[in-house]
Order: structure tokens, then C-alpha cells, then sequence
């Protein structure tokens, strides 16, 4: 099934540096995303102050954007496995 989304996911950490270092450790895999999906799904993550957010635009199959989601939130996962280990 094609979907086209927009969508806003927000973390909530209260620490400014943990947000920015698990915002800077995910941008890192929003980069590198495959050339093939780089037409059809963007993401953009940012941090302020110690709120990390993420924009998602994808036009495509679902079961793509699944993927692509399960992909952040093991991504932000790791990051913040990491810097509890900081």
C-alpha cells in the first residue's frame, strides 16, 4: 500500500547535552540513507534544549516507512544506551 506522510517525533530527555548528543548520533544514519531511498523519504532530526526531534516525509510503500522508523527508534535507542555509559 502507498502512503504519503508527514510526521513529528518528539523525545523528551530534560538534558540539553544528552539531546544534543543523541540528536548529533542519529543525524549521522538521517544522512545515510541508501541513494535509492533518498527521493521518497527524508528525515531531519534536531535538538533544543533537551527535547530531540525528528521530521519524517515519505511518499512510498508502508511496509519502506516501517523499516525506516524501526531503523530510528534502534538508532536512538543505542544512543541513548550510550551516553548512559558516558
Amino acid at each position: 500500500m502507498k502512503v504519503r506522510v508527514k510526521a513529528e517525533i518528539v523525545w523528551h530527555y530534560g538534558d540539553a547535552r544528552k539531546a544534543e548528543a543523541i540528536a548529533r548520533a542519529v543525524q549521522v544514519d538521517d544522512e545515510g540513507i541508501p541513494e535509492s531511498l533518498k527521493k521518497s523519504l527524508n528525515l531531519e532530526t534536531r535538538w533544543v534544549d533537551g527535547t530531540v526531534r525528528t521530521k519524517v516525509k515519505y511518499s512510498g510503500e508502508i511496509d519502506t516507512l516501517i523499516k525506516a522508523l524501526d531503523d530510528l527508534v534502534f538508532s536512538v535507542k543505542i544512543a541513548e544506551e550510550m551516553t548512559e555509559k558516558v
